[in-house]
């Protein structure tokens, strides 16, 4: 099939935004678009779409495990997205000619009067939801544009591989170099070759983030703190990587992860947090820039992750939540440090990290987190009853061990020993 190729000369029959036309989408399919979804008899596409970035899924019930959608932008000059169901590999793909694509493009006036705008929520979704709100996470400051709002064209023929849009995902997708788990090798036995491909990121989760080079202090310093191998990705000239990049990764992660059920973008999305940008520690003084722009991202996705998804992105391990909540811990412990250190000489830019950080741990607050570092190790506590019990928390004791008694990454010989030691012999 060949890609769409938007003309400059297409018109969306309307001043107030772009057109999507979905061609051939069977009935009673669960639709979603941003930050709505519901079921319907018959969805043809979406009027009146603001600019920005744009996440379209579809699939043939809510309760489905299988689901394929794309993303597309809409630019300052409105134009018509199509895209039309493939009934041979049940995915949403490209029409079949071009020619198809200018039928359509020319019969969106006739049919632009029965198109839904993008902020008329259909009435499936009205029961027990605040309809005004979820008009509200639409408009420009409203959750989704902070969700996606370093989504770009770069971003996504990056991933993808794709060079035009829109570029199409599939729950079956795999993350180069990731491990595949068993769930979704049984998915792929139910799906055609056509819906599984590669995305590409620019952190691979079998990475280490030291240097082999390292020796001694130096490599257990880039152990524990990831700011060098972070800044090494960036800065490598090929990367073509800004910090509006790596945020726009993490963005992507999270939405194809969530909003189709695929796996392996949200084991990336927990090697990109957890593993790489909750630990680079140093970064609030290299790059306070990106620093920042995590930290929102983080906070609108764990909001957004609360309030509109029925399943949770922290129930995707047993430790999952426990192991956030502690990287959390240790990051404002060491942002407080980085902050304290820097004193009056820190800039408004490093000033503003912490700003950031404070609305994130405020948000922790309200799902029963308390990420401050000063709370007592072991002792007793006094339950709502009035019974007293022994409290031993040893969660930290890793990060408390720093200094000369911290770890160390050493190298070891084919006898086991330590290459660095030094011998007597």
């Amino acid at each position: 099939m060949n890609p769409v190729i938007e003309s400059e000369n297409d018109d969306a029959s309307s001043p107030d935004g772009d057109v999507l036309r979905i061609m051939d989408l069977p009935e009673k399919f669960t639709v979603g678009y941003d930050s709505v979804s519901f079921t319907t008899q018959n969805f043809r596409g979406l009027k009146d779409i603001p600019h920005g970035s744009h996440f379209v899924w579809a699939s043939a019930s809510d309760a489905s495990s299988m689901r394929t959608g794309f993303w597309f932008l809409t630019g300052p000059k409105e134009a018509i997205h199509v895209v039309q169901w493939d009934k041979f590999n049940d995915v949403l793909g490209d029409p079949a000619s071009q020619t198809e694509v200018r039928i359509q493009k020319d019969n969106i006036p006739d049919l632009y009067p029965e198109l839904p705008s993008y902020y008329a929520l259909p009435t499936a979704i009205s029961k027990g939801v605040d309809v005004q709100q979820r008009v509200d996470d639409l408009k420009e400051n409203g959750i989704w544009r902070r969700l996606t709002s370093h989504i770009t064209e770069k971003i996504l023929k990056r991933i993808t591989g794709r060079q035009t849009g829109p570029w199409h995902v599939h729950t079956t997708d795999r993350v180069k170099g990731s491990i595949i788990l068993a769930s979704e090798r049984e998915l792929e036995k139910t799906v055609s070759v056509v819906a599984v491909s590669e995305l590409n990121f620019s952190f691979s989760q079998t990475d280490k983030t030291y240097s082999i080079e390292a020796i001694g202090s130096a490599r257990t310093q880039q152990a524990v703190d990831s700011t060098a191998y972070l800044t090494s990705v960036i800065d490598t000239p090929e990367s073509g990587l800004t910090d509006s990049d790596i945020v726009g990764e993490v963005q992507f992660a999270f939405i194809v992860g969530m909003h189709l059920g695929n796996e392996s973008c949200v084991l990336q999305w927990w090697h990109m947090v957890l593993r790489i940008l909750l630990r680079a520690f140093s970064l609030v003084v290299t790059k306070p820039q990106l620093s920042k722009l995590f930290i929102e991202t983080l906070t609108a996705q764990l909001s957004y992750n609360e309030s509109h998804l029925d399943g949770s992105i922290l129930d995707y391990g047993v430790d999952s939540s426990r192991d956030l909540r502690l990287a959390l811990t240790i990051f404002k412990r060491r942002l407080d440090e980085q902050l304290l250190t820097l004193n009056g000489n820190a800039t408004n830019e490093q000033v503003a990290v912490g700003k950031a950080f404070l609305e994130l741990e405020s948000l922790a607050w309200k799902l029963g987190w308390d990420l401050r570092a000063d709370y007592v190790r072991s002792g007793k506590i006094m339950l709502e009853d009035g019974e007293e019990v022994e409290l031993d928390m040893d969660d930290l004791e890793a990060e408390d061990e720093r200094g000369e008694f911290a770890a160390v990454v050493v190298e070891i010989d084919e006898h086991g020993r330590p290459k660095d030691m030094v011998s007597w012999d």
